[in-house]
């Protein structure tokens, strides 16, 4: 089986300790050569000699093409700005299909030890040299603009020593990484305390059992748990992590399309530099383990074996989210500045019925469309609950779909100092200066007593408003008399791709997994290893 058949998934980060159970045998494999036998049991390990000191910068902006990024290389180059080219990802083999392209290339800046001081270094040359809009900025669209932390590890982490220890005490040291190999089928490993939901409201802690093989990396002073195991085997453990098992089989497998194809075109792409192609949770796709599989995710599996989404040689970047709003919006809304052609926006439905959408639609004022998808939300988008009936599953989506908050002055204030390191004062105006065709903000203009600042692009304004995310950037925000800010939103992350509830109500309608991937991501084509 071919190394792109396989995926390195980061499930505990540069922890202090690391506690595993093993059960039903594996051979330990040491980076010097030495092997172990172990049978059942429980394992903690530390980081007993550190690792190299890693290396961060502060990405600036990707590109799907080489040329692209030197161009803005050049820009900043001659306006005294040291940057360098990162080339992301690598090709995937995909039998008959041939060879896939997955690269891309980040313009990054900074070389400093820790992420946050990449960040700040990066904030403090635009700050100063390129305070001016008409000097070229990659990601700066308005003059006042904050770069929003995007820091890149460099250097993946090489060397370092372990110390296992068992249930009774007895310890031994190995060199970093280990390999825990299973040595049948049967054999699992649990980790304790993995982290589900980072940041959003759901944030909490499991005790996961896993398949595949366990890598322990010295990372740092600390220590990162890895899961290496087939593309097909980790993906069965998506579908019951991202949706559910009781979701129609056909929406399933458009899912199953999708994340195979994400997994191959950003695998490295998010986590460059780490000793892990994708981590476990939300940032790229949530992954908790054999406890999430299920016979109905294996039969959606069984009938899109070896299915790739693709455009022009290359793998499709698939992303998804769990309720666009009625619109799956442009890929630039949520990312960087290119054109995606299978990323456009399209209607998510239409379910038939009396009300149909027109094109007309999507070509009205952003900001007049977000007021009519909040006072009337579609009945012909098929994720909204009112328009079908969900598996029971699908509860805590239903109610994100249409959502408010309230943030009290004092609150709001801490939380844009918070986020944006700027001393505003009271807050009195958020002003959105452009919204994508789903409601969804790119660029949000933050007003106080003492100062402004903009904020983009969606996912930063989510987290701007919140102590973990706002459900997504479609709001409106008014102000009562007291400063409160009243915040009326509609549809659950990004919305771009396929929208995750709306696919389940369609495949209950009859859409096939086909019908559902060409319609979400139009003009990418299918093809099968």
């Amino acid at each position: 089986m071919s190394r792109d058949e396989r995926v390195r998934i980061g499930l505990a980060i540069c922890r202090p300790s690391v506690v595993t159970r093993l059960t039903g045998g594996f051979e330990l494999r040491a980076a010097d050569g030495t092997r172990q036998q172990v049978e059942s049991g429980e394992y903690t390990v530390t980081c007993e000699v550190a690792a190299g000191e890693p290396r961060f910068g502060q990405r600036l902006q990707t590109f799907s093409t080489r040329t692209a990024a030197e161009e803005l290389l050049a820009e900043y180059a001659a306006n005294g700005l040291s940057c360098e080219l990162v080339q992301l990802g690598r090709p995937a083999n995909w039998g008959e299909v041939g060879e896939l392209s997955t690269e891309s290339w980040s313009v990054v800046t900074g070389k400093a030890s820790d992420s946050e001081t990449a960040v700040l270094q990066a904030r403090a040359f635009f700050e100063t040299l390129l305070a001016d809009e008409a000097k070229p900025a990659g990601w700066k669209r308005f003059a006042d603009q904050l770069l929003w932390p995007d820091p890149i590890r460099l250097e993946r982490p090489v060397g370092g020593v372990l110390r296992l220890t068992d249930a009774t005490g007895k310890s031994f040291e190995a060199a970093s990484p280990v390999q825990c190999i299973p040595r049948q089928l049967s054999s699992r490993f649990e980790l304790a305390e993995i982290r589900i939901g980072i940041d959003f409201h759901w944030d909490h802690t499991e005790t996961l059992p896993f398949r595949g093989q366990l890598d322990l990396v010295a990372d740092g002073e600390g220590v990162t748990a890895v899961n290496d195991l087939e593309l097909d085997e980790y993906l069965a453990s998506v579908l019951g992590s991202e949706m559910r098992s009781d979701w129609p089989v056909e929406a399933l497998a458009a899912q199953a399309v999708a994340a195979r194809s994400t997994v191959l075109a950003t695998r490295g792409r998010h986590h460059y530099g780490e000793a892990f192609d994708l981590c476990h949770d939300d940032h790229c796709q949530c992954y908790q383990g054999a406890s999430r599989e299920s016979e109905t995710s294996r039969a959606a599996l069984e009938k899109v074996r070896g299915q790739l989404l693709v455009k022009d040689g290359r793998v499709a970047d698939a992303r998804y989210a769990k309720s666009c709003g009625g619109i799956a919006d442009h890929y630039h809304v949520a990312w960087d500045e290119e054109d995606i052609s299978y990323m456009q926006p399209v209607f998510c439905g239409p379910l038939d019925g009396e009300q149909q959408p027109t094109i007309s639609l999507m070509k009205k004022d952003p900001e007049k469309l977000i007021h009519e998808l909040l006072d009337h939300p579609p009945g012909w988008a098929a994720c909204n609950p009112a328009a079908e009936v969900y598996p029971p599953s699908c509860k805590e989506m239903e109610e994100l779909y249409r959502w408010n908050r309230r943030i009290d002055p004092n609150q709001l204030q801490s939380l844009v100092e918070r986020r944006t390191g700027r001393k505003l004062g009271t807050v009195k105006q958020l002003l959105p200066l452009e919204r994508g065709v789903s409601g969804r903000i790119r660029y949000l203009r933050v007003v106080g007593v003492d100062g402004e600042v903009v904020v983009g692009k969606e996912l930063a304004i989510r987290r701007l408003l919140s102590d973990s995310h706002l459900p997504s950037s479609a709001f409106r925000a008014t102000f009562d008399e007291d400063g409160t800010l009243l915040l009326e939103g509609i549809g659950w992350g990004h919305g771009v791709g396929l929208c995750q509830l709306g696919a389940a109500a369609l495949a209950a309608r009859g859409w096939n997994a086909e019908r559902l991937l060409m319609h979400y991501y139009p003009s990418a084509s299918i093809v099968t290893r």
